[in-house]
This record gives C-alpha cells, sequence and structure tokens, in this order.
C-alpha cells in the first residue's frame, strides 16, 4: 500500500486532478452506503493557495451559499441543526436527533472538551512560535468508539489538525479516517478548514501557509449521480470556469469574509449573524460582513422565497469576487430560478 500526493494551487485543480488519478487507480469495493472506488493507499492533498477555496465546476454543483455559512458556523462554536439546513435542508439526516449534530467540528473546537482549543492554540503559538504541540482534536475516544458502537451515523470523519509556524506563514495538517472525494475532501473539508487556517493566521498576525489534508481512506460512491456526472464523463472533469490557468485567482477581491477576524468587531458580528443571519448590512461593524457575508445572506434568503432577480442583484453586491462569481452560477443554475431568469439549461446570464 503506497501514499499518494497531490500538489494543486486551489481547490478547484486539485479536483480535476485527484478524481482523474481516482479514475485510474481506484479500486471498487463495498461499504456500509453502497459500492466505493476507493484508493489503494492514503492520499494527501496539498494546497499551496487554501484561500482558493471557492469550486467553480457545473458538474460538481456546489453549494457556495452553504459552504461559506457553514465555515462560520463552525467558527462560532455551534452544533444546532437549525441554522445550516437553512442553506442545505439534507444535512438534516445527518444528525442522530434532528436538533444537533454529535460531531460538529466547531463545536468540538471550542465546547465540547470543556474548553476553547482554538484560543489555546493561539496562546501556544504565541508562547513558542517554534512550537510542534499545537493540535486540535475533533476525535473524542470515550464519547465516539462508546457510541459508535451503538450505531450512531454522526461521528467525526477529520479526527486531528496540526499547526505550524514556518516563516511567518501558519500552516495546517488536517487528518481524516474516512474521506468522501467530491462532497468531503474537495467539498465542505476543503472549505471550511481552509477558514480556520485564515482565521488562526489572523488571530497569530502571520500569513496563510500551506494546507495538507490527509485522507486515509479516499473514495467516491460509485452510484451516486454527482460521481457518475464527475467521474465517468470524460468532459464532465474539465468543465471549470475561471480555474484551467488560475485565472480567477487574480480577479480583484479586495475583501475576504475573515477580513478583520482578529478583531473584538468580527467577533461581534459573527454572534450577530450566527443569531440573526437577516440583518440589515448597516448592523454590522465590520466590512467583511457590511460587504460579503450579508450580502449572500439575502441573496440565499430571496433564492428561498423565490425571487430569482432580488436574488441576483443581492449577491452582484458582494465584493469579494470569488464568492460573487459562485453565487451567480449556483443561483442562475438552479431549475427553478431558470425560467424567471429567462435562461435555458445551461445558458449564461
Amino acid at each position: 500500500m503506497t501514499t499518494h500526493k497531490i500538489t494543486a494551487p486551489n481547490l478547484n485543480i486539485a479536483l480535476l486532478d485527484a478524481l482523474w488519478w481516482l479514475k485510474t487507480a481506484g479500486v471498487e469495493e463495498p461499504s456500509r452506503n453502497g459500492p466505493v472506488l476507493v484508493a489503494p493507499g492514503p492520499v494527501i492533498t496539498e494546497y499551496l493557495n487554501p484561500t482558493h477555496r471557492v469550486i467553480f465546476s457545473r458538474r460538481r454543483e456546489a453549494n457556495p451559499f452553504f459552504h461559506l455559512f457553514e465555515s462560520l458556523w463552525m467558527l462560532g462554536g455551534r452544533n444546532d441543526v437549525h441554522f445550516v439546513k437553512r442553506y442545505a435542508a439534507n444535512i438534516a439526516q445527518y444528525s442522530d436527533d434532528a436538533v444537533t449534530f454529535h460531531s460538529a467540528y466547531g463545536h468540538r473546537w471550542r465546547e465540547h472538551f470543556g474548553f476553547d482549543q482554538l484560543q489555546l492554540i493561539v496562546d501556544e503559538l504565541r508562547r513558542d512560535p517554534q512550537s510542534r504541540r499545537a493540535v486540535l482534536s475533533m476525535w473524542d475516544a470515550r464519547s465516539d468508539l462508546v457510541t459508535g458502537m451503538t450505531g450512531m451515523k454522526d461521528l467525526p470523519c477529520n479526527t486531528q489538525a496540526y499547526f505550524d509556524l514556518r516563516g511567518g506563514h501558519l500552516n495546517m495538517t488536517v487528518v481524516n479516517r474516512s474521506n468522501d472525494a467530491i462532497w468531503g475532501c474537495y467539498g465542505a473539508n476543503a472549505v471550511h478548514f481552509s477558514v480556520l487556517l485564515e482565521y488562526l493566521a489572523n488571530e497569530l498576525g502571520a500569513g496563510v501557509g500551506v494546507y495538507r489534508q490527509f485522507s486515509n481512506n479516499f473514495h467516491v460512491y460509485v452510484d451516486r449521480e454527482d460521481t457518475k456526472r464527475l467521474l465517468y464523463k470524460r468532459d464532465g472533469l474539465y468543465e471549470v470556469r475561471y480555474t484551467a490557468d488560475d485565472r480567477y485567482t487574480m480577479l480583484d477581491d479586495p475583501v475576504s469574509p475573515l477580513d478583520g477576524s482578529a478583531t473584538d468587531e468580527w467577533h461581534v458580528d459573527l454572534v450577530t449573524f450566527l443569531n440573526r443571519p437577516l440583518s440589515g448590512c448597516d448592523d454590522y461593524r465590520t466590512t467583511a460582513f457590511q460587504e460579503v457575508i450579508c450580502p449572500m445572506a439575502h441573496a440565499h434568503e430571496h433564492y428561498r422565497q423565490g425571487r430569482a432577480h432580488e436574488a441576483i442583484s443581492s449577491v452582484g453586491d458582494c465584493l469579494a469576487q470569488d464568492w460573487r462569481l459562485a453565487g451567480l452560477d449556483w443561483i442562475s443554475s438552479r431549475p427553478s430560478m431558470m425560467t424567471k431568469l429567462g435562461l435555458i439549461p445551461g445558458g449564461e446570464l
């Protein structure tokens, strides 16, 4: 058994390279959730530019609103189903009681073990910038091994993360026991862990370094429609906008959702958003919430209410160009929106 490494400038290129390799090297095996195509050994993905984390594949159909808001929900230490199901209703099926998530990562980071691990990691690296002890735990042996034996379905897939400062940049290695390549590794995981890395780097006054993901069991579910679209259609892998030569990373993107995250004002805004996601943009103190998060939140609410043109207008106000482009693509490609926008399948705005 050998370990395979994928090094890519951003998430989109990593997705292309990994799925093409898995198609040729993967082995079909049974699993409790149906047949999988699994890598013959662990896979390491190395993202050289972790903040280039927005997916632009139309065949992948990633929901940028869910990815963005779930990341903030995690930073807030939450584990409630109510907030995140607003942006992805199907996620409720992964909760065992439909009220909370047993393995919610943000809650594990900040609450589950009785203390805030993120703050302790910041304190440790401030105390000793050469420290090799900045370890974030997500797997709780007492809780997860016992509940796993009872058949609980909601257990952490990502188990630990390691942080180190090198040359003024914060690097991160995430360890994952079982990784769905499409929806996990190159879906939600890449977004919320890169957000975590950027958040901690901001807290330390450091640059964002390299993000490495170690996936012990790396797989896709062969019978799912998303797998068939991406893996078994030759053109599916390459229908990706703005990424063939990494052009989208060169666009003017003056505001990150994490801009100001080292300030008290940003943290106040985070609490406001998580408690009242449809607050007016003027209710926030920081540009990141006023100009990125608020327009995206209102765009999604317009989408939920079937107001297509208002949704497009709101997402168009988002100053973060990567999130804005992904939001425009996603809304305009929803079947419920296309007729109202005067589009045909596959059409452009």
